[in-house]
């Protein structure tokens, strides 16, 4: 879907900086240049402050410096922060899917924010949420999202 505004999800984030996991790094990296050459890839407040704890919790980087820099690169994506009008959706989606408060919320910004997909391997791929579909990165090249 050549016009796709995609969501993407914390971990997805996280594996770019995954040295462990060699592989999912690569599918990461390759997802993110393909979303963001193209400016079709969104994230809000909550993904970047989530981002920073788990950075900062994992120990991945020397210093709490090389946390805020990753972190700030990637505010360059999106830094919406989440509104009455998030909190409503994320409201209805909970009623309805009995997510966790925090993937509700994820979800309602992405749908605030226009996505069509919610890139994330923590949820169902496939599933269909208030419009948007969701993307396991790791089942996915992101042609078949984002087109040729």
């Amino acid at each position: 879907m050549p016009d796709a505004e995609v969501f993407v999800d914390t971990n997805v984030l996280l594996y770019m900086h995954d040295v462990r996991n060699p592989e999912k790094r690569e599918i990461a990296v390759k997802w993110l240049s393909g979303l963001a050459g193209d400016e079709r890839v969104r994230i809000n407040l909550q993904i970047l402050n989530e981002l920073a704890s788990v950075l900062e919790r994992k120990r991945w980087f020397d210093s709490y410096d090389e946390v805020i820099g990753i972190v700030d690169q990637f505010a360059a994506l999106g830094s919406s922060p989440v509104t009455l009008d998030t909190v409503e959706i994320a409201r209805a989606i909970k009623r309805v899917n009995g997510f966790s408060w925090w993937v509700c919320l994820l979800l309602g910004s992405a749908i605030e924010l226009g996505c069509s997909h919610f890139l994330s391997e923590d949820l169902h791929d496939g599933q269909q949420i208030g419009g948007l579909t969701v993307v396991n990165p790791f089942l996915h090249d992101p042609a078949e999202i984002l087109g040729p």
